[in-house]
């Protein structure tokens, strides 16, 4: 059994894990900001945001976002739209689950 296996059935889960997305693209002018659209018209600020220049010449650009207001059918719907917009060359999603202690 691993400890992955253990906390899991120790403590109880968040109903809501926190998503994690790493988002790489073009260092365009309005990128970030066409990303951050997607929480704030939901009324959503993520919990973490951090981003800036990439690259030998600095011509792309990486964003890494987490949040844990999204369920998981939203947060795929999130990441699949940041896959569609202008400049983006990857999006990877990743969920992190805390366990809850008593």
């Amino acid at each position: 059994m691993t400890l992955q296996t253990d906390l899991q059935t120790s403590f109880p889960a968040r109903e809501n894990p926190v998503h994690c997305f790493s988002v790489t693209g073009m260092a365009d002018p309005g990128l970030m900001s066409r990303i951050m659209e997607l929480w704030a018209k939901r009324g959503l600020v993520p919990q973490r945001w951090h981003g800036g220049r990439t690259g030998p010449d600095g011509n792309d650009l990486y964003i890494d976002i987490e949040t844990a207001e999204l369920s998981r059918e939203l947060a795929a719907q999130i990441a699949a739209a940041m896959g569609c917009m202008f400049g983006v060359s990857q999006v990877l999603m990743s969920e992190k689950r805390i366990a809850e202690t008593a």
